[in-house]
């Protein structure tokens, strides 16, 4: 069957962003007298959210009013910082060229918060027409959950299955399955394993040119 869109993850996907999301965590956590971590940890907190990702930072014995204040620093530091380190990760650029030649629809799902996914996809990706970009949005579930993905082809007007699902994590094959969508895992991201190979109906690419033979 044709495939008339995809739809990307962020973080880990298109760019990577983990070393600016690690150093504003790090910097928001000295300012607190918090220990830092590695960009290893970070590693193992990215995609469920800021939430999540900065309580898992902190620690045990935070209360709900405490992280929303370290979540809120946090995500103000990033803003600010979010294009230090981070670059588009190599054959990003010709693959997206490719995409809009053959005239498919691209758009982007993130458990990133809805204002910082807008920020970094306008920073890095402006070459190329992103519709719709999605972040974290408040009342709307993060993925896993199908529910903004289903969104997202509602509005480009395209049948489930006949979009991609492009993520760098277990979760983003759990949304696509969970959508009717086909699931593709990138392995040069932050959640599936470099060595990874075709499996329960998902394919894995290493590269991403690879994406392309996947559209008939």
């Amino acid at each position: 069957m044709d495939i008339e869109g995809v739809i990307f993850d962020l973080d880990g996907t298109l760019v990577h962003t983990i070393e600016d999301i690690g150093d504003a965590a790090n910097t928001m956590l000295g300012q607190y007298g918090f220990s830092p971590h590695t960009t290893s940890d970070y590693l193992k907190w990215i995609g469920s959210g800021a939430a999540k990702f900065i309580e898992n930072a902190l620690g045990p014995g935070i209360t709900t009013e405490q992280l929303q204040g370290y979540v809120s620093e946090f995500k103000k530091i990033y803003g600010r910082n979010l294009n230090n380190k981070s670059r588009l990760y190599d054959g990003i650029p010709q693959m997206l060229d490719e995409l809009i030649d053959r005239g498919l629809k691209i758009s982007i799902l993130s458990n990133k918060p809805h204002h910082l996914t807008e920020k970094v996809t306008s920073y890095y990706l402006s070459g190329w027409k992103f519709d719709p970009v999605f972040g974290q949005r408040e009342h709307v579930p993060r993925k896993p959950d199908p529910s903004a993905a289903l969104e997202i082809a509602g509005m480009l007007n395209i049948e489930v299955d006949r979009i991609l699902f492009v993520g760098d994590s277990l979760g983003d094959l759990k949304t696509a399955l969970a959508a009717g969508m086909v699931p593709v895992g990138v392995t040069w991201g932050y959640g599936i394993p470099p060595g990874a190979s075709a499996a329960n109906g998902h394919t894995f690419i290493k590269h991403p040119v690879e994406l392309l033979p996947l559209i008939t």
